[in-house]
């Protein structure tokens, strides 16, 4: 359905991967259409192969082929990049102003970290999560126009492949590879999503008085007390993170991927979303009675050792 829906197809794609993210089921799409045949079937140095990333693979690797193919790339990394690049650091900066002045060095390590993830390692759960909770509009607004990001960049016919939609990927698959790939196209539009994202976040942020970090006072407080309060290498106070799950007793497993850490507990009522927020934890999303995950950003691998060690510890 996605592949055969024209140039509206990587509309769809880019928004739903968005919309499916904060509850994990992002993956799901993301599969079909880079490993399957949903993303498209082309013939490669002889060989038949399926799917959009896979496409993208072997026309890089195959030395008979010269540039990439723009029904492949279309959802890749160009996609994303309008949003990341742009858009997303737009919203940053949209938050940061709109942030009371004296609050605004509490939340301004809590905004670059994000933006630091974003535009570099492509990774955006630090910045969306800060705006989900709070405006969940301004996240459906979001993934829209991340979609919309998808289709601009494939009927401009850029041919930017890879997965990340950081500037890395911009560099060593766009301008590595030449101006075929066009993608002297992305600092253009990403500027025009910088702008739209500024506008409508400093207008929705402002006009519904919206609870962004550092528009309320006591989460602002709550931000630096748990900073000045990190023991441990992660910089995150990892035993009052331990404590808001309700104690290491009431964990029954403890895995973590890219952002978040992946949880299941005996008695959710004694998980305390609040005290792991007051701990800075991103977001916090409930997948049934037991199982639950927690945003914690691009440190999460140091906080689920160091969890997994005081565990360790308090069980002895």
């Amino acid at each position: 359905m996605i592949n055969s829906a024209g140039d509206f197809g990587p509309m769809l794609f880019g928004t739903g991967e968005r919309l499916l993210l904060p509850f994990g089921l992002h993956h799901i799409l993301v599969a079909l259409i880079r490993f399957t045949d949903a993303g498209g079937t082309q013939e490669v140095c002889g060989q038949t192969v399926s799917g959009a990333l896979t496409i993208f693979q072997a026309q890089l690797s195959c030395p008979t082929t010269h540039g990439f193919s723009e029904s492949a790339t279309r959802f890749l990394s160009q996609g994303k990049m309008p949003a990341f690049l742009g858009g997303l650091p737009a919203a940053a900066l949209a938050m940061y102003h709109c942030a009371r002045p004296e609050n605004r060095h509490k939340i301004k390590g809590l905004l670059i970290s994000g933006l630091i993830a974003c535009v570099v390692g492509g990774t955006t759960e630090p910045l969306e999560f800060l705006f989900l909770f709070v405006a969940p509009v301004l996240y459906v607004i979001h993934a829209l126009l991340t979609g919309l990001g998808f289709t601009v960049m494939s009927v401009l016919g850029v041919t930017i492949g890879n997965t990340d939609g950081n500037i890395i990927d911009f560099v060593v698959f766009g301008i590595l590879h030449g101006l075929s790939t066009k993608w002297y196209m992305v600092p253009v539009v990403a500027a025009i999503w910088f702008v739209v994202y500024y506008a409508i976040f400093r207008f929705a942020i402002t006009r519904f008085n919206l609870k962004t970090p550092g528009r309320d006072s006591e989460v602002a407080s709550s931000i630096e007390k748990a900073v000045a309060a990190a023991p441990g290498k992660s910089g995150y106070n990892v035993p009052a993170i331990l404590e808001a799950l309700g104690g290491a007793d009431n964990i029954v497993s403890l895995d973590n991927c890219i952002t978040r850490l992946r949880l299941s507990v005996k008695d959710m009522s004694l998980v305390n979303v609040q005290a792991l927020k007051d701990n800075r934890a991103i977001g916090v999303v409930q997948l049934n009675q037991h199982n639950l995950q927690v945003v914690i950003g691009p440190q999460v691998q140091s906080v689920k050792d160091e969890m997994a060690g005081l565990m360790h510890t308090v069980q002895a």
